[in-house]
């Protein structure tokens, strides 16, 4: 396992790539941004804006999908407030929406925006987000479909071909060459990079695990036909703009965007990944499967950025990465039925060995919180 000679990102990461020098594709487009012409970029998303703007204002200029996250947050202030479009937000409502969720939601809504929440069927997501957690390592599969389905099928229905998504997350994060230097989020890229696992495993499939077709809709990408119909497009704002979440940060506080009082858990920031009591599990498992979780994302960024040294940032992984999320925990097994114990073996069974200390029987090195240690945390 090594890791970025610039940033902290490790090798494990999926879809990851580094030079010669041992530096990682996400901190070679950092520079490359340095040299964008930004402007000219700009000047290029309000034609595209233009293009799609609807003139008569019979229908909405756009579909801006939402979390009620900061970036989301920021992605509807800059359509409605700074582009002077007017947009209709999507939501995929969470089954474990947090009160600073519904509270961030409800300060988006203010920017002066009609927004759908979209509630899929309760039981069936309960039920999809527990064969995710045991079969994937990944209790938030079925919301990270929906996430990036129904803002779609809404544009579908509503007659809307623009979609304008936030960031490029193979730019922010590292990721394939040919995909991170796209300004489009199309369903190819839905499918292997958007929806986790749908590369392995798609809605369709789940009818051999007892789940009916009709129950799954939600999760359905429009179909090609669909798309085609309407001319759907889909762009990444973070592409034609400089992307700096804490900047953006900033702007969307202006305008009462709530974080927490303290950090988050698994990272040193309190403005992100705040709507869903959960994800911290999700983030957790991402720690078991790869060595690295939501703390290494945002310190690299931070290092990227010039705002932490990189040894600054190693100390904030290793003080706040990888401990069992204890918040929501007895909630979390309550909600999965699983005993601690059933928990444990479900983490040891995605837990990727090579990483951590284990015991003499192979089994995972635990401490009195059970929480693991890594190997090595650099090169």
């Amino acid at each position: 396992m090594k890791y970025c000679k610039k940033c902290l990102f490790p090798d494990t990461k999926p879809e990851l790539s580094f030079d010669v020098n041992g530096v990682c594709d996400a901190c070679n487009y950092a520079d490359k941004k340095e040299k964008i012409n930004w402007e000219q970029r700009k000047n290029e998303l309000h034609e595209i804006l233009e293009k799609y703007r609807n003139k008569e204002q019979t229908n909405y200029d756009c579909v801006v999908p939402v979390s009620g996250g900061k970036d989301s947050s920021f992605q509807t202030y800059y359509i409605k407030k700074e582009c002077g479009l007017n947009p209709l937000v999507v939501n995929f409502h969470p089954r474990d929406f947090t009160e600073i969720g519904r509270k961030n939601i409800e300060v988006l809504k203010e920017l002066g925006v009609d927004c759908i929440e979209f509630s899929a069927n309760p039981v069936t997501y309960k039920k999809l987000s527990k064969f995710g957690l045991t079969e994937l390592g990944d209790s938030a599969w079925p919301e990270h479909i929906g996430l990036f389905t129904i803002p779609v099928k809404i544009a579908v229905a509503y007659k809307i071909p623009l979609l304008i998504w936030g960031e490029n997350p193979q730019l922010e994060y590292g990721g394939p060459a040919a995909v991170s230097s796209s300004q489009y989020l199309d369903k190819e890229w839905n499918e292997k990079h958007g929806g986790y696992f749908l590369d392995k495993i798609k809605p369709e499939n789940m009818l051999k695990y007892g789940f009916e077709k009709k129950d799954l809709l939600p999760y359905f990408y429009p179909t090609d036909e669909e798309i085609k119909s309407i001319g759907i497009t889909g762009i990444f704002l973070g592409y034609f703009i400089k992307w700096d979440a804490r900047k953006q940060l900033e702007i969307v506080k202006k305008h009462g965007f709530n974080v927490l009082d303290t950090n988050n858990e698994g990272t040193y920031t309190n403005y992100e990944n705040l709507d869903t009591k959960h994800v911290s599990m999700h983030d957790y498992f991402k720690f078991l499967k790869f060595g690295y979780g939501r703390a290494t994302d945002h310190a690299c960024i931070d290092i990227r950025n010039k705002r932490l040294r990189r040894d600054e940032g190693l100390e904030l992984v290793k003080k706040f990465e990888g401990k069992i999320p204890k918040k929501y925990y007895n909630e979390f097994l309550q909600d999965y039925s699983l005993t601690e114990k059933e928990f444990l073996e479900i983490c040891e069974k995605f837990t990727n060995k090579e990483i951590f200390k284990t015991n003499s029987d192979g089994s995972l090195l635990r401490d009195k919180n059970n929480d693991v240690e890594k190997i090595k945390y650099d090169n």
